[in-house]
């Protein structure tokens, strides 16, 4: 499994300005995600990774989440290093980009 860990990035998009933590685990074989951000007063909805692939050193997945049923988050986040680029298409929300993640974890 490639990208495990902790990353730190600042996001910049229409809904939220600001730092966000984001952390890939291994579940049994199966990437997990969790996500947060600094403002404690939005709160990120759970997102369920469902089928991931990994081409090199980058992850490309769909995942599901509760608040928004029947719609796919899609997920492509590339590592090198200690650092992460890539984005969450998010329904209703849109792309929200990953640029210079820092492994913190």
């Amino acid at each position: 499994m490639i990208g495990l860990g902790k990353y730190k990035a600042d996001i910049n998009n229409m809904f939220f300005k600001g730092e966000a933590i984001f952390e890939l685990k291994d579940n049994n074989g199966k990437y997990e995600i969790e996500i947060e951000l600094e403002d404690k007063d939005i709160e990120m909805p759970d997102i369920n990774i469902v089928d991931a692939e990994e081409d090199g050193n980058t992850l490309t997945a769909k995942a599901t989440s509760p608040e928004f049923p029947g719609k796919a988050v899609d997920v492509s986040l590339t590592f090198e290093d200690d650092k992460c680029n890539g984005f969450l298409k998010i329904p209703f929300v849109g792309k929200v980009k990953i640029k210079d993640a820092v492994k913190i974890g």
